[in-house]
Formats: C-alpha cells, sequence, structure tokens
C-alpha cells in the first residue's frame, strides 16, 4: 500500500478541509493507507469523528495558532510526521507547506494551492507583508515534487514562478437531499413557491465583498426576489445596515446545501478566490450562477460553453447582467446544471487526477531509493 499523509493547518468548514475531505472518501483506501495531521488546536470535532469513522486515522497535534508557538515545536512536529512514515505528503495551507520542507522528511511532496496567493495575501495581510509572505511560499514551493493548483486562473499565475506546477479543479461528493427541503426552507424564510432566490454562502469579509454585494442589491430586488446571505464574518454589521426587508441574513449554517436547493441562483461579489467549493455545491443543485468578473469565476462558465451557468458582472453592469440572467431562468434546465457539475467538478474527477500523482511520485520514490 502507499502510505499517504495529508496534512493541513486544521479541520473546518473551509474550502481547503472540505477538498481534503472529498479527496480521502474518494480514494481506493485498498491501495492507499491515509493519515491526516492537523496542526493547530481549531479542529471540528465533528469532522474529525466522521473521518475516524470512516477508518482514517487523525493524529491532533493542537498547538496554539501563533506562529512563534509553531516554530517552537517544529522538531516535535517533524518526529511526528516520520513517525508516520508517508511515501508521500499531500500538504493544504500554508503553515504545512513550510514545515515539510525540512531536509529531515524523506517523502515525495505534493502540494494543494487553494487561493491566487499574489491577490489573497495582499488583502488579508497588507500589501508590503502579504508581498514577503508570497516570495516567501514561493520559494518554499520550489522545494516541493509537485504543486497543483486548484484552478487554471491560479494556475496560469504560478507557472511564471515555477517549473513543478499544474492544476487539478476542485470537485465534490454531491450528497442526497431530503425530500421537500426547498419547499420546507422556504416556508422557514416565508418566501414563495414561485419567487426567485439568490443566495450568498461563505465569510462576510472584506475580500469577499458582501457588503458592496447587498448594496447593490437593495437596490435591485424585484417584489417576487430575494437575496439570502448565508454566513457570518466581520462585516456583517456593516451590511446589516444596508438592507431591506427582501434580503434575509441567515447566519452560520452547517445545512448549507439546503438553502442552495431552496434557492435559485448562486451570487458572489468576491474580489479574489482559487476555484470556490460554493460554487460547486451550488452547481450540484442546479444553480445558476451569477458572480464577479474575477478570472477564476470566468473560469467556471468557460470549461464548457454548451452549458449556460449564468453571468459574470461588474459594480456598473450589474442590473443590465441581473435582466440577461432573468431570462434565462424562465427556461432553465437544472438537470444540465447538475450534469455539468457532476461531469467536470466531482470528488471522484478530481480524485482521479490526485491519483495518477500519487502514483507517478511513488514510482519516483522507488527509483530514488
Amino acid at each position: 500500500m502507499i502510505n499517504i499523509l495529508y496534512t493541513i493547518n486544521f479541520l473546518t468548514n473551509g474550502g481547503p478541509t472540505r477538498v481534503l475531505q472529498n479527496i480521502v472518501y474518494s480514494l481506493d483506501l485498498q491501495k492507499y493507507n491515509v493519515t491526516i495531521l492537523t496542526i493547530i488546536n481549531e479542529n471540528n470535532s465533528k469532522i474529525v469523528e466522521e473521518l475516524r469513522e470512516y477508518g482514517i486515522k487523525v493524529i491532533e497535534l493542537n498547538y496554539n495558532k501563533k506562529l512563534k508557538e509553531i516554530l517552537k515545536y517544529r522538531k516535535s512536529i517533524i518526529d511526528e510526521i516520520n513517525k508516520v512514515n508517508p511515501d508521500i505528503i499531500h500538504t493544504h495551507g500554508i503553515v504545512t507547506t513550510f514545515l515539510v520542507t525540512n531536509h529531515k522528511i524523506r517523502a515525495k511532496k505534493i502540494t494543494t494551492i487553494h487561493n491566487n496567493m499574489y491577490e489573497d495575501y495582499k488583502y488579508t495581510y497588507g500589501k508590503i507583508k502579504g508581498f514577503i509572505i508570497n516570495q516567501l511560499h514561493i520559494n518554499k514551493l520550489k522545494r516541493f515534487d509537485d504543486v497543483e493548483c486548484c484552478s487554471e486562473t491560479s494556475y496560469k499565475i504560478l507557472k511564471r514562478k515555477l517549473k513543478n506546477v499544474g492544476y487539478i479543479r476542485n470537485g465534490i461528493n454531491v450528497k442526497a437531499y431530503k425530500e421537500n427541503t426547498r419547499e420546507n426552507i422556504r416556508k422557514e424564510l416565508g418566501i414563495a413557491k414561485d419567487d426567485i432566490v439568490y443566495v450568498y454562502g461563505g465569510y462576510i469579509n472584506r475580500r469577499k465583498r458582501v457588503v458592496e454585494l447587498v448594496n447593490m442589491f437593495n437596490t435591485n430586488l424585484n417584489k417576487n426576489e430575494w437575496l439570502l446571505i448565508v454566513g457570518k464574518g466581520e462585516e456583517e454589521k456593516e451590511a446589516r445596515k444596508i438592507t431591506n426587508n427582501q434580503i434575509k441574513f441567515i447566519g452560520f449554517k452547517t445545512n448549507i446545501i439546503d438553502y442552495f436547493c431552496a434557492s435559485d441562483v448562486y451570487t458572489s461579489y468576491s474580489s479574489s478566490e482559487g476555484f470556490s467549493i460554493s460554487i460547486i455545491e451550488a452547481l450540484s443543485c442546479g444553480l445558476l450562477c451569477f458572480l464577479s468578473d474575477i478570472s477564476s469565476h470566468k473560469e467556471c462558465f468557460e470549461i464548457d460553453e454548451d452549458y449556460y451557468l449564468g453571468e459574470s458582472f461588474n459594480y456598473n453592469d450589474f442590473s443590465k447582467k441581473k435582466k440577461v440572467l432573468s431570462e434565462h431562468l424562465k427556461k432553465i434546465d437544472k438537470e444540465k446544471i447538475k450534469e455539468f457539475q457532476k461531469k467536470y467538478l466531482s470528488a471522484i474527477s478530481m480524485t482521479k487526477e490526485y491519483e495518477k500523482k500519487y502514483e507517478q511520485l511513488y514510482e519516483k520514490k522507488g527509483r530514488n531509493k
């Protein structure tokens, strides 16, 4: 069997964890022996429990999120990795990516880049600090055997800096939805059966530009239209100040898919993305997409132009593009959208691509012994 160690900062409801879950739940466990190692003490206990029940070994180191503490225990972390004795290490997240490049770790190394590094670090850390972190990250990535971006958009940016880079788009397992979910959620929210519902799901922060999204919808909702904001974040209070009674803040929900099922269109005005899991989940529910015109959002529409998936927009053409989308909504076949997601953005298709990479790395490891 091939021993694979997945390392991640912590297991939570965010995109990197969901990608990791979808990979390990789709792997052939007769061929791969899987261990997950987490560094920081912010794991979602339910996710850890589900992984263990599935037969995945999860090692929780539970260190404080502060970088000083992680660096202080760097040797202990490396020792834990070597105890697993993996053939391949697959990292998710910058912290574990920095750690596994240590020369004492002999395994073959692959990492997934879940964001657009150049934009994301600038928004998160500021222009100067973000630039420094970005350069440090690039230097570490040069020491990996394989770097996989989660979108072609991110790949096109990184290939200017790295020779060992490719891309494998994110994918998800489609869970069975409960009967009457759409009707039940709409009844709970006081929304009529034939009304049009737009939904955003994710963090409410500066990078996601939810305040601007709410502001645009605030003056562009018809009588039979609604906007749901599912999530929480530091800009929620500001966003709530500019809403009307057709915009509903739902808060954080573990059953976010249910709210997608109750909706018709997924919307996001995010300024930077890798390849959004929320968009893939929305497509799996048959939703059209109404997305900001950043490259990673446009990529979704360009995968197969035989499928109409929605519109991209900017602040100036929001109303115009919304009208175009509304016309398509009258005649859209939700099953065609679901078909697109299964064909191009499923957990199975994603995992098959990663398995090819694992086999190539394992063969190289054997030759290098």
